[in-house]
């Protein structure tokens, strides 16, 4: 008798729970239903935009492989046969077509390194100022991990540089200093630093980034050539 008591109340109690879990669903069914949609659709979505934009990196890509083809194409002409200034003015020729990546596909890598070789150009022909608007353009801090911006922030400081705007120089390289941690910049980035101080006659702040490359990087080649900046600079104050 013990024994169909225990079976039955079993039975009820499964049913309670049975009946507690249907009154749940019947509940919360909507609640369910639509949070499972939001998520397969957020899913759905989010695989979607990334197939898109890798469509688009692609297509990205492939029109900038086009022009960089003819880009090497002119580097690699032999200045003997053409003529250092012919080939300048093909490379500035080139950068309207360079110019038709970044503004079709302004948010990709190939927009970064088509403003970027932009900027070389302009740079190389003396035209500084409009060199730093592209170098500006190429940098990116959403992918500053991406070297383009690295190599689009030395440019635009060695840009600032060749106009003696140093303060602004200055800037940039902190900038480098703050937002790429990789070692083998480091010291580069203080020795030009240290150059900047040096052309404005602050020896002080000079000797500080000199020394924290001899002191910090004894590992890096720039440490020889600030060991020789130290020394130019104590002679110097003697």
């Amino acid at each position: 008798m013990s024994k169909v008591r225990g079976k039955t109340e079993h039975i009820d109690i499964f049913s309670k729970i049975s009946k507690h879990i249907e009154l749940f669903i019947i509940k919360y069914l909507k609640v369910i239903v639509i949070s499972v949609s939001v998520v397969v659709v957020a899913l759905a979505l989010y695989f979607s935009i990334e197939r898109v934009y890798s469509k688009k990196e692609e297509k990205a890509d492939n029109t900038f492989g086009k022009v960089y083809l003819v880009y090497k194409g002119i580097i690699n002409e032999k200045e003997e046969e053409t003529g250092e200034g012919e080939i300048a003015e093909k490379l500035m020729e080139l950068n309207e077509d360079f110019k038709i990546v970044l503004n079709d596909y302004p948010n990709s890598k190939a927009a970064m390194k088509s403003a970027y070789l932009i900027g070389n150009s302009l740079f190389n022909s003396g035209k500084y100022e409009e060199a730093i608007a592209f170098y500006k353009k190429g940098y990116s801090k959403k992918g500053r991990k991406y070297y383009i911006s690295l190599l689009c922030l030395i440019n635009e400081a060695s840009s600032y540089e060749q106009l003696e705007n140093y303060e602004k120089a200055e800037q940039v390289y902190k900038k480098i200093l703050s937002e790429f941690s990789e070692d083998f910049i480091i010291p580069f980035t203080l020795y030009n630093l240290g150059q900047i101080h040096e052309k404005q006659n602050k020896l002080q702040n000079a000797t500080e980034q000199y020394s924290a490359i001899v002191s910090e990087y004894d590992w890096s080649s720039w440490k020889q050539f600030a060991e020789k900046k130290l020394l130019l600079i104590k002679n110097f104050q003697l």
